[in-house]
């Protein structure tokens, strides 16, 4: 068993020898022509940054994925101010009530909006907002949320947001917001709890027994479109509003960045596809007469094709690998030099990178494998 191995070794060493000295070999010809090796890998490495461009569009919508979860386990239903809709509003409370499937808290009837936050790409978009009635009514959900924190010194004309949201703004405990901070402001709230949950939400607390017309409506069974579901069937027929979950309202207004990117993705590729085959195509046309050689030595087009995608292929290969360690690198120190002293964070990785990246590699290397093997191929000693 031990010869054997030693056999196995031996032979391995051997075709290892061979791949460097054969001819035919991929690491052979980029060994022997690093010039014009580094020159390709450089081009095709360009096609990495879609892994990053991807990045920065998929971080700017994951920015509100905590608030996503929060819209999926509490569902928001009220009126406008008319008779009619109040009484359909009490009636729809009283279901709701006596629903064991069901929790809820009320909830003023004055709309309160979120303030506007950055992004990794320099955008202010505005954050989702939370109104309670009380401190105690806020804990109730929070507890239900996952949300912890030190809530003590919240009250009346309270404001709660996260640490990132603070580093943000730059603000601290105990300030003061209004209008003149943030156009979403239209009263004066006090910064009395800072959480630390990673959301982008504002929470406040308005004491309201007065006007009191929505619901803060929650389940411990159901979540997400079951329970957004659930409730609008429950106020079917009456004139109650349910609002649309902060999903189904946000993703839509990102469609047009993705679909922005890749368009411009697929444009990238093809430019960058046109420029190095025009730069491979030079390389390869003074290389007609070795591969006429190689046909005439008896090699066989399908092999003279695996030679030059060999070729391309570890070329791109070795693009992604330093392209892909880049990236990495520059992710880390602009997230520890810039963007967490925000309250922002940059993703290492995303579907929507990795897809622009594949997506710009493929149409960049497959039409360069395909036309530079069918040229190759066909070179003919006898015609120099």
């Amino acid at each position: 068993m031990l010869c054997s191995q030693k056999r196995k070794d031996k032979q391995l060493r051997l075709k290892e020898k061979m791949n460097k000295t054969n001819p035919l070999s991929a690491i052979y010809y980029m060994k022997e022509n690093k010039g014009r090796t580094f020159l390709g890998i450089f081009m095709m490495l360009l096609a990495t940054l879609m892994f990053l461009a991807g990045n920065y569009i998929h971080s700017t919508v994951y920015i509100f994925e905590k608030e996503f979860v929060y819209s999926d386990k509490l569902v928001l239903a009220g009126i406008q101010s008319t008779d009619e809709e109040y009484r359909d509003f009490a009636a729809f409370r009283k279901m709701v009530e006596e629903d064991e499937k069901l929790e809820y808290v009320d909830v003023t009837a004055y709309g309160f909006s979120g303030m506007q936050h950055g992004t990794v790409l320099g955008l202010l978009v505005g954050g989702w907002s939370y109104v309670f009635n009380s401190a105690s009514d806020m804990e109730k959900v929070f507890a239900h949320l996952g949300i912890e924190g030190d809530f003590s010194n919240c009250k009346h004309n309270s404001i709660i947001i996260s640490q990132d949201f603070a580093n943000d703004k730059g603000i601290k405990l105990g300030d003061t917001l209004d209008h003149s901070f943030d156009e979403n402001l239209n009263r004066t709230f006090t910064v009395d709890a800072v959480i630390d949950d990673g959301s982008f939400c504002t929470f406040y607390i308005y004491e309201d027994n007065d006007s009191l017309g929505r619901l803060y409506i929650y389940s411990d069974v159901m979540e997400g479109e079951e329970l957004y579901s659930y409730v609008k069937k429950l106020a079917e027929g009456k004139k109650v509003q349910i609002a649309e979950s902060e999903r189904s309202v946000v993703l839509p207004q990102f469609y047009v960045f993705y679909a922005l990117f890749y368009a411009v993705d697929i444009l990238i590729a093809i430019v960058l596809a046109v420029t190095i085959n025009s730069v491979i195509t030079g390389q390869y046309l003074k290389r007609t007469y070795e591969f006429g050689i190689y046909r005439a030595l008896g090699r066989s087009r399908k092999e003279v094709k695996k030679k030059v995608a060999a070729e391309i292929l570890f070329m791109n290969i070795i693009a992604c690998i330093v392209g892909g360690a880049a990236i990495l690198l520059f992710t880390y120190l602009i997230n520890e030099l810039v963007y967490m002293k925000k309250g922002l964070h940059l993703l290492f990785f995303s579907k929507t990178g990795l897809m622009g990246f594949i997506l710009c590699d493929m149409l960049m290397a497959l039409p360069l494998i395909w036309s530079k093997g069918r040229l190759m191929s066909r070179a003919d000693v006898t015609e120099f």
